[in-house]
C-alpha cells in the first residue's frame, strides 16, 4: 500500500527555495479534503540570472506529486444558525396502561381557607321531652331581703268561740298597812254587756284630784257565760292613777252587766 505525507506549499518552498504560487497553494488546499490526499504541486521552474522568468523557453516537465501534508486545523465553530420554524402537532398517542394504583400515600395537603357561611337551615321539628334532671344541691343561704312594703289591713276575722272561764286566781300578798287617817272611797261605772262581737271600754274616774289605789271589774250575767275582761288597768295622768278601767267583747247568746270600780284616795 502506499502512503503519502501532507506536506504544505509553504514548507515545500522553503525546501526547494521557491515561492509558490497562490493558485497552487489554494488548488492544494481544496484538494487536501478529509477524504483523500493529494501533494501540493510542484515549484515552479528556476529564474533566469537576472531574476527574470524567461517567458520564451518552454515549461519544464511536470514534477512528481509531492507527498501527503499534514491535516490542517479545524476551522472555528460558525455562528448558530436561525431557528426553524415549530412543526406540526403530532397525532394523539395511545392511552397509556394504567399506573399501579397501590403507590405510596402522598403528602398531607395544606389546609384549605375557611369556606363562607351557608344559610341557616329550616327549623327541625321539636324534640321528644328529655327525662328529668337530678335534683342538684341546694345553694347557698342568700343575704337577707330588704324590709317590704307595710300590707294592707286584712278583713276582720270572724268572732271566735266563747273561750271557758278561767281558774281563780291565787291570792294576792298582804298590802302595807296604810295610814290611820286615809280616807278612801270606791267609784263604780256599770254598763250593760255588748253585741256579740262589740267591743266595749268602761271607765270609772276618782272625783277631782283624787287618786286611785286600786280597782277591778265584775260581770253580772243574765243570759250565759263566758264574758272574760281583755284588759283591766288603772287610768293614769302621767305616773299618777287617777281611775280604773276594763275593756270587753261581747259574745253570742251571753247577755248581763258589766260593772268596772276604782278605789279612790280622797287628797
Amino acid at each position: 500500500m502506499k502512503t503519502a505525507t501532507l506536506v504544505s506549499a509553504g514548507a515545500l518552498a522553503a525546501v526547494l527555495n521557491v515561492v509558490p504560487a497562490t493558485a497552487a497553494i489554494a488548488d492544494a488546499v481544496h484538494r487536501a479534503g478529509p477524504t483523500y490526499s493529494e501533494g501540493v504541486p510542484g515549484p515552479n521552474g528556476a529564474l533566469s540570472a537576472d531574476g527574470d522568468r524567461d517567458k520564451d523557453r518552454d515549461r519544464g516537465p511536470q514534477g512528481r506529486p509531492g507527498p501527503q501534508g499534514p491535516q490542517g486545523v479545524p476551522g472555528a465553530i460558525g455562528p448558530q444558525g436561525v431557528p426553524g420554524v415549530d412543526g406540526l402537532d403530532g397525532a394523539q398517542g395511545p392511552q397509556g396502561v394504567p399506573g399501579d394504583p397501590g403507590g405510596p400515600q402522598g403528602a398531607q395537603g395544606a389546609q384549605g381557607a375557611q369556606g363562607a357561611d351557608g344559610d341557616d337551615g329550616a327549623q327541625g321539628p321539636q324534640g321528644a321531652q328529655g327525662a328529668a334532671g337530678v335534683d342538684g344541691v341546694d345553694g347557698a343561704q342568700g343575704p337577707q331581703g330588704a324590709q317590704g312594703a307595710a300590707g294592707v289591713d286584712g278583713v276582720d276575722g270572724a268572732q271566735g268561740a266563747q273561750g271557758t272561764q278561767g281558774a281563780q286566781g291565787a291570792q294576792g300578798a298582804q298590802g302595807v298597812q296604810g295610814a290611820a287617817t286615809l280616807d278612801t272611797y270606791v267609784v263604780t261605772e256599770t254598763e250593760d254587756l255588748p253585741l256579740a262581737g262589740v267591743q266595749a271600754t268602761v271607765t270609772a274616774d276618782c272625783i277631782g284630784n283624787d287618786v286611785s289605789t286600786g280597782g277591778g271589774f265584775a260581770v253580772d250575767y243574765t243570759l250565759g257565760l263566758g264574758v272574760n275582761a281583755e284588759e283591766s288597768a288603772p287610768v293614769l295622768a302621767g305616773d299618777v292613777a287617777t281611775g280604773w278601767q276594763a275593756r270587753i267583747t261581747g259574745a253570742a247568746g251571753v247577755e248581763g252587766t258589766f260593772s268596772v270600780f276604782a278605789v279612790c284616795h280622797d287628797v
